[in-house]
């Protein structure tokens, strides 16, 4: 997003949680009371964002994703509870959405008969795919925020997630999302475009995350010094990344075709974006080229690649700090799963024992 547009974006967030604030109490307390009664889960959400804007922890800085995942969040916890009353929900109510979200089936395992929502759902939209530890302490937040909301508009005392937690999960991380090898990502550039390469190498390279590619500017490039800037990061932190030389070229290469137009009935937003796509979209492109290039995508998605990244890194270098410096890691024991994710090389190094 363009910095003027994020102020403006930011400038109606704020205007949006002042109207809140600005109602007498009764009045507050009435629509929020009134939007739970009636089920209005995008008046719900207004509440709850005008609560993180003026009562989080981030406040005016909250980033476009959290505000993207918590509205999903509360969206889908109202459809949930088509059978609880919002304002006094039933004494388990949070538990049991929560061991509902873990039970997810596994991809490949038997699915329940798809409802009507389910089967005109968007292709690839993550409906029956279960989600990851981190996805559903997302869905909890976004729970309790919604409650914290209501309690600050004087709606309800009710507090149904205070005491849940996320089951704990037995897998090590570095077991849980597999990094593509080397190889794959060569297979991978073999059949992507020239948007799709980008998409590879800087996740596979750069290390960046799908939001941080979708979000890259042209301006944010310096080809010249092999640099490009990350301005909205990980919990909205701004970062210099260093590029490979294959990826400084394959920027300058989707460059000389964007200014060209030769990829004007592929984009879909402002051209000043390096990529085309927005997140989903970009998602879907790159599992289109796994799909072409025989990689599997289930158990690594487009994360893989900055695995792919951090492991490839660390065997290079043996250097932790190193690694976590590219790969911006705010605490270096994020870092410590790249020294024992790659199984295979400890096997290469014991075989002749």
């Amino acid at each position: 997003m363009r910095p003027e547009l994020e102020v403006a974006r930011s400038t109606d967030t704020l205007a949006r949680a002042e109207s809140w604030a600005g109602l007498p109490p009764e009045e507050l307390k009435r629509r929020a009371a009134g939007a739970a009664t009636n089920r209005d889960a995008e008046q719900l959400w207004a509440l709850t964002e005008a609560y993180l804007f003026l009562h989080g922890s981030r406040g005016a800085k909250v980033s476009r994703h959290t505000l993207r995942t918590y509205r999903r969040g509360v969206l889908d916890l109202v459809e949930a509870w088509a059978g609880e009353n919002l304002l006094r929900p039933s004494r388990d109510a949070g538990v049991v959405y929560m061991r509902r979200l873990e039970a997810r089936p596994a991809p490949g395992a038997a699915q329940p008969p798809k409802t009507k929502r389910a089967a005109t759902a968007r292709p690839d939209d993550g409906a029956d795919e279960p989600l990851s530890p981190a996805s559903l302490q997302v869905k909890l937040a976004a729970a309790r925020t919604l409650y914290k909301a209501l309690r600050w508009a004087g709606a309800t005392e009710a507090r149904p997630f205070d005491d849940v937690r996320v089951a704990k999960d037995p897998t090590p991380a570095w077991e849980k999302r597999r990094p593509y090898t080397d190889d794959e990502v060569e297979a991978l550039l073999e059949f992507a475009d020239p948007a799709e390469k980008i998409i590879v190498l800087l996740g596979a390279h750069a290390g960046l995350r799908i939001s941080e590619m979708t979000d890259l500017r042209w301006t944010d490039l310096d080809l010249e010094r092999g640099q490009l800037r990350v301005r909205s990061g990980k919990g909205g932190k701004a970062a210099t990344v260093s590029l490979t030389k294959r990826l400084r070229d394959a920027l300058s290469d989707l460059r000389l075709v964007a200014m060209s137009g030769q990829n004007g009935k592929n984009r879909q937003r402002d051209s000043g974006l390096v990529l085309p796509w927005a997140a989903d979209h970009a998602r879907r492109r790159f599992k289109h080229v796994c799909a072409l290039a025989g990689v599997e995508y289930v158990s690594a998605g487009v994360h893989g690649l900055r695995h792919g990244a951090g492991t490839r890194y660390y065997r290079q270098t043996g250097d932790l700090g190193r690694v976590a410096a590219h790969l911006r890691h705010a605490d270096i024991q994020t870092t410590r799963i790249y020294a024992k994710i790659s199984a295979q090389s400890i096997g290469e190094d014991i075989e002749d024992w």
